[in-house]
């Protein structure tokens, strides 16, 4: 752990290290892009209703609002023959959106439960990477500032809208954005500065 008290830049790792580091970061930048996925297909787009009702319940996400169906007229059924055209006649078929349920209030403490231990530890792995890169330390600084503060709310957001209240959803797509500001550049950058030619050294000259 000494290269973490004063850090030397990434590209002295070993060969084997830097292999291994490599197919670390790749694994998570995949998981990334499949959150990415998850997250748009639960809660629709960066918006705090579609995160509202995939914890409290109501319409599916990008799902359109029934139809109100129309009442038949009373009277005797018409036999029309088979061979003729297809009549759509009003309120025969319609269309039935998804409802979704609240979430258990058990599943949603289990999930935070589970993230709670497994992603710090993530973070932990790539800030500790990411501090052996070049960049100011500045700069470091604030991205791991805003790595660690975002998933902080993006992991506390569900428990506040599930069990205080729907007006807590903009967290989840607040915490989103800042999560992705703040990881994409752990995950890229120590990639790029491992894997980057290296220049040959100048020769001083009087």
């Amino acid at each position: 752990m000494r290269q973490y008290a004063r850090p030397f830049p990434i590209t002295r790792l070993s060969l084997e290290a830097r292999v291994l580091y490599t197919g670390f970061l790749l694994f998570l930048v995949l998981g990334f892009a499949s959150s990415v996925w998850l997250y748009a297909d639960s809660f629709g787009n960066l918006s705090g209703q579609g995160a509202t009702e995939y914890y409290r319940g109501g319409p599916a996400a990008n799902e359109p609002a029934p139809a109100p169906a129309q009442e038949a007229a009373g009277g005797p059924a018409l036999e029309l023959p088979s061979d003729g055209p297809a009549l759509d006649l009003p309120g025969e078929t319609a269309a039935v959106a998804p409802i979704r349920l609240e979430k258990p209030a058990r599943q949603v403490m289990e999930t935070f439960h589970f993230h709670l231990f497994t992603v710090p530890v993530v973070l932990l792995i790539v800030g500790h990477l990411f501090m052996l890169t070049a960049l100011s330390m500045r700069l470091k600084v604030g991205i791991i500032a805003v790595s660690s503060v975002a998933t902080f709310v993006h992991l506390l957001a569900p428990l506040l809208v599930r069990f205080v209240g729907p007006q807590w959803g903009w967290l989840m797509p607040v915490s989103v954005v800042g999560a992705a500001v703040g990881w994409l550049p752990m995950l890229l950058w120590p990639l790029w500065e491992m894997w980057k030619p290296m220049s040959a050294p100048e020769v001083a000259t009087e």
